[in-house]
């Protein structure tokens, strides 16, 4: 029985193993990944503490810590679309964070995530 024998009587079978495999492969891939990665998904990045002196910030740790970029958009619709500068400086913020690649990139890079607050503001 030579090889093309066999294809010939089993060209079904082939042809359902060969779809199991292309759909097969990439999910096992993704099951496989994640079960080494998902550990350091979960980790969250060490953040430098700010100076002692600065006890509080301007809302809760863990509010800041996943929406502070509604309170940014807020602070930039108030001062772009309604020029009200008056009560607004971030400049506070930087006081206790001043660096932005030890705060802010830190979080960002480990979730992936690309702002684009800095293609126009300049934050060291």
């Amino acid at each position: 029985m030579d090889i093309k024998e066999i294809f010939a009587r089993n060209t079904s079978f082939i042809t359902v193993l060969i779809l199991a495999l292309i759909i097969l492969l990439p999910i096992g891939y993704s099951v496989i990944t994640y079960g080494f990665t998902a550990n350091e998904q979960n980790d969250k990045p060490f953040l430098e503490m700010p100076d002692p002196k600065y006890k509080k910030c301007v809302r809760e740790t863990e509010y800041m810590r996943y929406h502070h970029w509604e309170l940014l958009r807020g602070i930039r619709e108030e001062v772009v679309r309604y020029g009200k500068r008056e009560d607004i400086d971030l400049n506070k913020c930087r006081e206790c964070h001043t660096s932005r690649e030890r705060f802010c990139n830190k979080c960002h890079d480990a979730t992936s995530l690309k702002p684009d607050c800095f293609h126009c503001h300049y934050y060291p």
